[in-house]
């Protein structure tokens, strides 16, 4: 992969996709808590679409309804969609704590992550400054 001229490595790769990933589960969980007093709305959720794809075959999404977005390929090419959360749906009781609480896992891989590609782009800069 190449960004902005560097081309990155294994280990870059990962971590840009951890935060790809940790960024996505907390878009999610925000909108599931600033969501969660409107009547109707049903809590959503992270589901990797790779993993999907091995226990089904196949991941096909279609609109079930006209007023929904139509399914986006390249979030199917991230690895990840957004469904509803069943789960949370049954059990509504807990679903405020549940949120809080991925919103809080959500933000520490996402700034350990942050964290680990500023001290790689640091290593980097030494290296190529020949200054340690």
């Amino acid at each position: 992969m190449e960004k902005a001229g560097i081309i990155t490595d294994a280990a870059a790769k990962r971590l840009e996709r951890m935060l790809d990933v940790s960024a996505a589960r907390q878009r999610v969980a925000a909108t599931n808590l600033s969501n969660s007093s409107t009547d109707g709305y049903e809590p959503k959720k992270i589901e990797f679409s790779d993993e999907l794809a091995h226990a089904s075959g196949r991941v096909n999404l279609q609109r079930t309804h006209a007023g929904h977005l139509s399914s986006s390929q390249a979030a199917v090419d991230r690895g990840y969609v957004e469904v509803v959360d069943e789960d949370a749906l049954e059990n509504y009781d807990t679903q405020l704590e549940r949120t809080i609480a991925e919103l809080a896992d959500a933000e520490l891989a996402y700034t350990t992550a942050a964290k680990l590609m500023s001290k790689r782009h640091e290593a980097l800069k030494i290296a190529i400054s020949g200054r340690f």
